[in-house]
């Protein structure tokens, strides 16, 4: 199954409406989520297929972990 994740701050209307159309078109092997992020080992795959970004340019975190899931 591919996951399309969104990595977001604060706001709710954008990331919430965003994963609500993405999973209501019931894509067969297609879901569309928050990114969770739990532990970052480089070179270690994120599970995710895409990730929309919506929160990096304020989180120097962020971009770290996007560069290595972009790996």
């Amino acid at each position: 199954m591919k996951k399309i994740g969104i990595l977001h701050g604060k706001e709710r209307s954008f990331p919430e409406a965003f994963t609500a159309r993405i999973n209501s078109k019931n894509i067969e092997g297609i879901v569309a989520e928050e990114v969770k992020i739990d532990k970052v080992i480089q070179g270690e795959s994120s599970g995710y297929a895409v990730i929309l970004d919506r929160i990096s340019q304020d989180v120097p975190f962020y971009r770290a972990y996007l560069k290595n899931a972009a790996l």
